[in-house]
Formats: C-alpha cells, sequence, structure tokens
C-alpha cells in the first residue's frame, strides 16, 4: 500500500542540506539558506515553494513523488538489489555503496542520495519495488 504524499510531509522528512542540493541542481530557490533551517519545521521552505511557477513546481513535484514512495525499508532494499545488478569495476565499490546509504540516518535521506547521486540505480530500483508491491501475480 502506498503512502500519502503531501509537499509539507515531503520537506519535514528530508534532510534539509540535500534539499538543498536537489534545488541547487536545478536552480531554483537559491536565496534560500538550507542549512541553516531546522529539521521538521518546512515553513521557510514551503513558503519558497508555493513563489516557484506551476511548471517548476509540477516538475519537481513528479520527483518528490518518485522520491517519497522509495523512502522505505522495502525501497531502500530495492535499491540495494538494482545495484548488485548493475556491472562494476571494483567489487569492492558496490559494499561501499551499500554502507554508504545504510550510513545515513533514515530511508528518506537514502532514497534522496540515490536520486541524487546514483541515477544509474534509480530506475531499476523503482522497477524492482514496484513490482515487490503487486499483489497478485496471475498466470497467463
Amino acid at each position: 500500500m502506498s503512502r500519502h504524499y503531501s509537499s509539507k510531509d515531503f520537506f519535514r522528512q528530508m534532510p534539509k542540506p540535500l534539499l538543498g542540493r536537489y534545488f541547487a541542481g536545478r536552480r531554483l530557490m537559491t536565496g534560500l539558506d538550507f542549512g541553516a533551517m531546522p529539521e521538521g519545521k518546512p515553513e521557510a521552505l514551503f513558503e519558497a515553494w508555493t513563489g516557484l511557477t506551476d511548471e517548476q513546481r509540477s516538475s519537481a513535484e513528479a520527483d518528490f513523488r518518485e522520491i517519497w514512495l522509495m523512502s522505505n525499508a522495502k525501497g531502500f532494499g530495492a535499491i540495494v538489489d538494482e545495484a548488485r545488478w548493475q556491472p562494476a569495476d571494483e567489487p569492492d565499490a558496490l559494499q561501499a555503496f551499500i554502507d554508504d546509504l545504510a550510513a545515513l540516518g533514515d530511508h528518506p535521506a537514502r532514497a534522496l542520495v540515490t536520486f541524487l547521486d546514483h541515477p544509474q540505480c534509480w530506475k531499476g530500483a523503482q522497477r524492482f519495488h514496484y513490482a515487490d508491491q503487486l499483489t497478485h501475480w496471475r498466470k497467463r
């Protein structure tokens, strides 16, 4: 069962420095100091969010919905499964990737870091996660 998404809940759950990286990469909300924002209090961020154009907001919202769906234990499992399928030049790189994600404080941070830093794993992990969420498989 999918969790309910809202922008305020998303902003409340996600680490502010990672959100700052997301918005900086898209050249949005560049005047906002994400480092000074208190965790769990997204009022200033939400106010800036409402100042974006509809096109900017809808594009970011689509990304945020994907990240939100992957922000749980099953999403982390899907990310790890996909990382194991990726060709690795160095076998230690896979374990380092998994250890780095596991060291993060929570699942929302893991999902956002994967989205930002490991796009090669993101789409496949979403497919694994979607398949894991299906309740019934039908034979044809």
